[in-house]
């Protein structure tokens, strides 16, 4: 039996029931990548650019699965789609390279699209058990980054196939990717973990130097030698004799 999203889904929902206890499982990610965000009780919600980036998102995902209807049924069963911020990650198996192509082609004509990373294998599809896997990984790692006080768990989507966990996002470092990273690792079942993860490009920037005007120098003190005392020169002095005594 061939995965389909719909089983999919049904399999990452009862997963969360399981794995997050005293988490909130967000539906938008469903929505938008196939994905789940998740996040712990009482934390900010998303900012509004982020929330407005997210409508996008959902947008392009159904722009991309109109387009592929449109040009063949087989390629919205096969392909799964996780768009992030502009950003396209197509992941499946196709039986055929036209439908590679195809696939490809028309998700490049959609508007908004910053990037379209391709993913796309040629084969046999992945079936139930596999799938379930997968959907099992995710729902792990999904929970342990949202549980990670030092990560940012709404800045990243993830898609597993055949136990390979592709991320997408944005890290606010080095150090917070490699966290994610390495939490991806760590799952059980995991071949292999690919990045496709940007680090801000402000991060870690020192702050501006801040201008500093050196004091005016002190003048030099003045060391010539004092001059050499000359002969005394005196003013003439009249002297006038006393008188005689008596």
């Amino acid at each position: 039996m061939i995965r389909s999203r719909p089983v999919r889904s049904c399999l990452a929902l009862s997963f969360c029931l399981v794995a997050l206890n005293g988490c909130v499982v967000a539906a938008v990610g469903g929505a938008v990548g196939g994905g789940y965000a998740l996040s712990r009780t009482g934390e900010p919600g998303p900012s509004a650019a982020e929330a407005a980036a997210g409508t996008d998102d959902a947008g392009i995902k159904d722009r991309i699965e109109a387009r592929w209807l449109n040009a063949d049924a087989a390629l919205a069963d096969g392909i799964e789609i996780t768009v992030f911020r502009g950003r396209v990650l197509l992941t499946g198996t196709v039986p055929s390279q036209a439908l590679h192509d195809t696939a490809v082609a028309q998700a490049w004509q959609v508007d908004g699209i910053e990037q379209v990373i391709d993913e796309i294998r040629i084969g046999e599809g992945e079936h139930f058990g596999s799938a379930a896997g997968d959907t099992w990984i995710e729902t792990k790692l999904q929970a342990t980054l949202a549980l990670d006080g030092d990560v940012g768990s709404a800045d990243y989507a993830l898609r597993t196939v055949n136990g390979v966990v592709y991320v997408l996002g944005e890290a606010r470092d080095q150090a917070e990717l490699d966290r994610v990273l390495n939490h991806a690792r760590n799952q059980a079942d995991v071949r292999r973990v690919v990045s496709y993860v940007r680090v801000r490009s402000d991060a870690g920037a020192a702050p501006p130097a801040e201008a500093v005007t050196a004091p005016a120098p002190l003048p030099a003190p003045d060391l010539a030698p004092p001059p050499e005392p000359g002969p005394a020169i005196g003013r003439p002095v009249t002297i006038t004799p006393l008188p005689p005594s008596g």
